[in-house]
């Protein structure tokens, strides 16, 4: 009897033991998966948060921005849609949920979510800090709007800030901020003050450069004064890209003559005519990364064959490069032919132009009724050839359809051309 009471307590100890066992059993493999759940939540946060960051990034939606205060992030302010934005180097962790946004204005945050990598080519354009700082700021009120050229919302800080002025546009500001060129309207600006910002000066006149048909060294085709060798093209882009020239948009010159922008000293405008060999000029415009503008016979060619990021195509008219159609010089159909027949060439080439407001007279001949004409077709600029107006060199307040041109022929010695636009 005892031995069965000692054999049934012997079981029931072990069956104890045995249950204690499984138990232990089961909770270390449910801390093992709760251990391995928390690890993999870890790795799919940190995973989600790395989709998301890029040195380069976007914003999908419009987006607050924080700073960061005793290690609270707190709201200062929004950005719209479609915001591109450098962000700091991080290392990733469980922890982050907040970006820093390289910015040498204010150190601010966005939560990870609000942005993508942008994998498009960056748009952002630093051609604005070639421009001269006005020595004046401006000081904005409590809260800053930013904006595009457009007048698109950017941003939304709450602060004032006081900022360089680099645009004095119609009714707005132009200042750096976030490594990008935006505008303050006038209706945000507190007050404006005097401020060394630089010491250098506005250029004091631009000199325009006048080119017509590049040829390859190969080609024994072109036999005018104005075809010009490759050898010629390449020696006179070389030496503007290594001494650093600016070489100014048209729309940059239109608002340097406005005084909206200062341009430094060493700047200088390019300009083909015609259109004739003008993809031999755009090969050469493209290899050395300068700005220049075709100023294109419409009815003769298409745009689309010339365009490209450097070279931008303006208006020669559609169809009046033609001689003897007025009295004296070439005889240039813009000087005399009826007003409508004139309105109608010219609107012509701007739609096929895409509206631009840049023209360029042919035969470098013009009046007072061409002019008229001119402006009632909607054109804002036109150049002409050596002294329109007067003058060698575009100028500060300059009349802005009767603007100079250095024509290059094919004899233009380096040195002359070198003193030309030093």
């Amino acid at each position: 009897m005892k031995k069965r009471k000692f054999k049934k307590k012997v079981v029931t100890i072990l069956i104890c033991l045995l249950s204690l066992i499984i138990i232990l059993l089961i909770l270390m493999v449910l801390k093992d998966n709760k251990e391995n759940q928390e690890k993999k939540n870890i790795e799919n946060k940190i995973m989600n948060v790395n989709k998301h960051y890029n040195n380069n990034v976007i914003t999908n939606k419009e987006a607050k921005i924080y700073v960061k205060t005793n290690n609270e992030y707190e709201e200062i302010g929004m950005l719209s849609k479609g915001i591109e934005l450098n962000l700091e180097e991080i290392t990733i962790d469980e922890k982050t949920e907040y970006f820093l946004i390289e910015n040498e204005d204010l150190n601010y945050y966005i939560y990870y979510s609000d942005v993508n990598p942008n994998n498009e080519e960056n748009k952002i354009n630093n051609r604005y800090k070639k421009y001269i700082e006005f020595n004046r700021n401006v000081l904005t009120n409590d809260v800053t709007n930013f904006y595009d050229d457009d007048n698109n919302l950017l941003y939304t800080i709450n602060k004032n800030f006081e900022l360089p002025i680099i645009v004095k546009a119609n009714s707005k500001y132009g200042v750096s901020f976030n490594n990008n060129l935006v505008y303050i309207k006038e209706s945000d600006v507190k007050t404006i003050i005097d401020s060394n910002n630089t010491e250098l000066k506005n250029s004091s006149g631009i000199p325009v450069l006048n080119y017509h048909f590049v040829y390859e060294d190969d080609d024994n085709t072109c036999n005018e004064i104005i075809c010009h060798s490759t050898k010629q093209i390449k020696e006179h882009f070389e030496y503007i890209s290594n001494n650093n020239y600016f070489t100014p948009t048209m729309k940059e010159l239109e608002m340097y003559i406005d005084g909206e922008i200062q341009l430094p000293e060493k700047s200088v405008v390019i300009t083909f005519d015609d259109g004739a060999r003008a993809e031999v000029a755009k090969k050469y415009v493209d290899m050395y990364k300068i700005n220049a503008t075709l100023f294109l016979v419409t009815s003769w060619f298409d745009k689309e064959t010339f365009e490209s990021e450097y070279m931008e195509v303006h208006s020669h008219g559609h169809d009046l490069h033609n001689t003897g159609v007025c009295p004296g010089g070439q005889g240039g159909g813009i000087k005399c032919l009826d007003k409508d027949k004139l309105l109608i060439d010219l609107r012509t080439s701007r739609e096929k132009l895409d509206e631009t407001t840049v023209f360029c007279y042919p035969f470098y001949e013009y009046n007072s009724y061409s002019i008229e004409v001119l402006k009632e077709a909607g054109f804002t600029m036109a150049f002409a050839g050596e002294y329109a107006g007067g003058k060698t060199r575009v100028t500060v307040g300059a009349d802005k359809f009767r603007l100079p041109r250095w024509v290059i022929v094919d004899y233009t010695t380096f040195d002359l051309f070198k003193e030309y636009i030093s």
